[in-house]
C-alpha cells in the first residue's frame, strides 16, 4: 500500500532543545477512516508523548484538509517489528493503546 502522505515532524519531548523526531504516513481511506502510522527516527519512546505528537499532527497536517484526528482517523505507532493501535476517546489527552 502507497502512502498518499509522508512527512518527517519534530515534538516537543521532557528534554530540552532535544525534540523527538517522528515519520508520518498517511493512506488512502480505509473502513471510512484515514490510516496514519507513525515512527520514531530517534530514540525517544513515542507512546510517552502522545498527546502531542497528536497534537502536531491534528494541527499542521489534518486541520487544512478538515479531518479530525479523533473521531476520523486510525491511528497507529509502528516499532520495528510491533504495531500499535492508537484509541482517542473524545479528545488528544485521553486515549488507550493496543498491542496488534
Amino acid at each position: 500500500m502507497e502512502a498518499l502522505y509522508n512527512t518527517k515532524l519534530l515534538y516537543p519531548t521532557d528534554k530540552p532543545v532535544s525534540p523527538g523526531i517522528i515519520n508520518v504516513e498517511i493512506y488512502k481511506p480505509q473502513k471510512g477512516k484515514l490510516p496514519i502510522y507513525v515512527k520514531s527516527l530517534d530514540e525517544n519512546d513515542i507512546k510517552k508523548y502522545i498527546p502531542n505528537i497528536a497534537t502536531i499532527i491534528q494541527e499542521e497536517l489534518l486541520r487544512r484538509i478538515n479531518i479530525d484526528l479523533v473521531t476520523q482517523t486510525d491511528f497507529y505507532i509502528v516499532e520495528e517489528d510491533n504495531k500499535y493501535h492508537v484509541y482517542f476517546n473524545k479528545s488528544l489527552e485521553d486515549f488507550k493503546i493496543e498491542k496488534e
